[in-house]
C-alpha cells in the first residue's frame, strides 16, 4: 500500500542522514531542466529532447530522491552510469497523456511541449523516460546517457520580480507554491498584485494548508502580458499573453490550459517552486490541473476560490475528479478490471490499497447514498459514480471539493492525501 510505504518513510525521516550523503554523493546543488516534445496519439508515442537548461540550487525534496507514490503517467528515472543504481525518480502527468484518451487522439498526431527538473548529476547518468497507460502498462520512451560536463546546457535566467505572499519555512523545508499571472497587461498592475494576494489567501484559508501553514510557502511572479485577457477560441477571441494560456483545450470549452510550457518554466525559474499555479485574467469560468505539472484558474466571476483549491487537488495530490455528470473530452479513462492510480477513486479491484482503513466496520461496500439529514450522510464508504462515469468507479464520500462546487470541503481521504504530500515536500532535507 502506497500510504503505508509513505508513513514508514515519514517515521524514519529524521534518521535518514545517510540519505543526505546519497544526494551529495551523486548530485550538485543545481537544477537541470529537460525540455522535450511529446509526440504521438492513442496508438504510439515518443519524446524528443529539445534543450537542457541549468540553474543554481536544487529546491525539490532531498529526503526522498525516489518517488514513493508514482501517481503520474510518466516517470523520469536517473541511474548512476557506473553502478546502474537508481538515484532519482520523478512521477508526473501531462496534457498529452489526457489527449491520448480523447476522440481526436485516436487519429491525429500531436506534438506538445513538456519538461521535467532533475538535480544536477556529478557524473554521467542514464536517463530513462517511462510512460504508463491507464491500465498501468509501461512503455519506455527514451533511454539515453547524459554527461554533465559535455552536454550543452543553457543557463536559466532571472527576468521577473518575485512577490513573497506567505512564508512558512525555507525552500528546503516546505512545499513551494508559485503563482504566475497570465493575461495581465501593464495597465492591470494593481489588479495583478491584488489577485496574487487574493489567491494566496484562498489557499491558506483552506484545509489542509491553513493547518500546515509552517510547511507552505507561496510566492508570485510579477510578469505582464502584451494584452489583457485570455484566448477563447470558441468566441473567436485571441490575445498575446505571457504564457499563451487558452480555453477549449482538448476541445472542452471550460478546459483552460497553457500551450507554451517551456516558456512557463522559463518564467517560473525566477523563484523556487514545487507547484505552479497560473492565475488567468478572465471572467470566463475555467481551469485545469495536472499532477506534478501545473494548474490554472480564472480570476473573476463566481467560484475562483473553489476552482483553485480543486485544481490544486489534481496538481499536488494526484486526486481524481469525483464528479460524473459534467461534460468531459476523455474516453474510457478508467479501464475495466484495473485499479485507478488516483488515491480518491476505486474500481474495488484493489480497495485495500485505497481508503479501506478509513471505512467504519459494518459500512456496506458499495455504499448506498443517503440524504443530508441522515446520520450516515458524512460517513466514508465507496459511493458509485466518479472519475467521469456513473457506473463501476467509486468515490469515498457523498460530498467533497473534488466532487461538487464547494470551497474548503475536502473529504477525509483527499485531506489525508494532501497532508501526506505537503509532508513529503517539507520533511527535513539536507542543507
Amino acid at each position: 500500500m502506497k500510504k503505508i510505504v509513505f508513513l514508514l518513510l515519514v517515521a524514519f525521516a529524521f534518521t535518514l542522514s545517510a540519505k543526505a550523503q546519497h544526494f551529495d554523493q551523486y548530485f550538485e546543488d543545481k537544477t537541470v531542466r529537460i525540455n522535450y516534445l511529446h509526440i504521438g496519439n492513442a496508438h504510439s508515442e515518443s519524446i524528443r529532447i529539445d534543450q537542457y537548461k541549468v540553474g543554481d540550487g536544487w529546491f525539490g525534496t532531498r529526503a526522498f530522491l525516489k518517488d514513493p507514490y508514482n501517481y503520474g503517467d510518466i516517470t523520469v528515472e536517473v541511474y548512476d552510469s557506473t553502478s546502474n543504481k537508481l538515484i532519482y525518480s520523478r512521477s508526473y502527468s501531462t496534457l498529452f497523456c489526457e489527449y491520448r484518451t480523447t476522440e481526436r487522439g485516436e487519429t491525429e498526431v500531436a506534438e506538445m511541449e513538456e519538461c521535467v527538473n532533475i538535480p544536477m548529476p556529478k557524473q554521467t547518468v542514464r536517463l530513462i523516460f517511462v510512460a504508463y497507460d491507464r491500465s498501468r502498462v509501461a512503455t519506455k520512451l527514451l533511454d539515453i546517457f547524459m554527461n554533465p560536463t559535455t552536454t550543452a546546457m543553457a543557463p536559466m535566467t532571472k527576468d521577473y520580480p518575485v512577490m513573497n505572499l506567505h512564508k512558512g519555512g525555507s525552500p528546503k523545508k516546505a512545499i513551494d507554491i508559485l503563482l504566475i499571472p497570465d493575461g495581465y497587461a501593464k495597465s492591470d498592475a494593481k489588479l495583478l498584485k491584488h489577485d496574487m494576494r487574493r489567491f494566496a489567501s484562498y489557499i491558506m484559508n483552506c484545509s489542509p494548508y491553513k493547518e500546515m501553514a509552517k510547511k507552505v510557502n507561496i510566492r508570485a511572479i510579477k510578469g505582464f502580458s502584451e494584452q489583457s485577457g485570455i484566448t477563447q477560441p470558441q468566441n473567436n477571441f485571441y490575445v498575446k499573453t505571457l504564457l499563451n494560456c487558452t480555453y477549449n483545450a482538448l476541445d472542452l470549452d471550460r478546459y483552460l490550459m497553457c500551450l507554451n510550457v517551456w516558456n512557463m518554466y522559463d518564467v517560473a525559474d525566477d523563484a523556487p517552486f514545487d507547484a505552479i499555479i497560473i492565475i488567468c485574467n478572465s471572467e470566463k469560468y475555467g481551469g485545469g490541473g495536472i499532477y506534478n505539472f501545473y494548474c490554472t484558474v480564472y480570476n473573476h466571476g463566481e467560484y475562483p476560490d473553489y476552482v483553485v483549491v480543486h485544481e490544486m487537488g489534481h496538481l499536488i495530490g494526484g486526486l481524481a475528479d469525483e464528479y460524473y455528470t459534467s461534460e468531459v473530452s476523455v474516453q474510457d479513462f478508467y479501464p475495466a478490471g484495473t485499479e485507478p492510480t488516483e488515491p480518491n477513486v476505486t474500481t474495488l479491484v484493489d480497495f485495500d490499497s485505497k481508503w479501506k482503513d478509513l471505512v467504519k466496520e459494518g459500512t456496506p461496500i458499495p455504499t448506498p447514498t443517503s440524504t443530508k439529514n441522515s446520520p450516515d450522510y458524512d460517513r466514508v464508504g465507496a459511493y458509485e459514480g466518479g472519475g467521469y462515469v456513473s457506473k463501476g468507479v467509486y468515490r469515498p464520500t457523498q460530498h467533497c471539493t473534488m466532487n461538487t462546487i464547494v470551497y474548503d470541503d475536502f473529504c477525509p481521504v483527499c485531506l489525508r492525501t494532501l497532508k501526506s504530500m505537503i509532508d513529503y515536500y517539507s520533511l527535513e532535507k539536507s542543507e
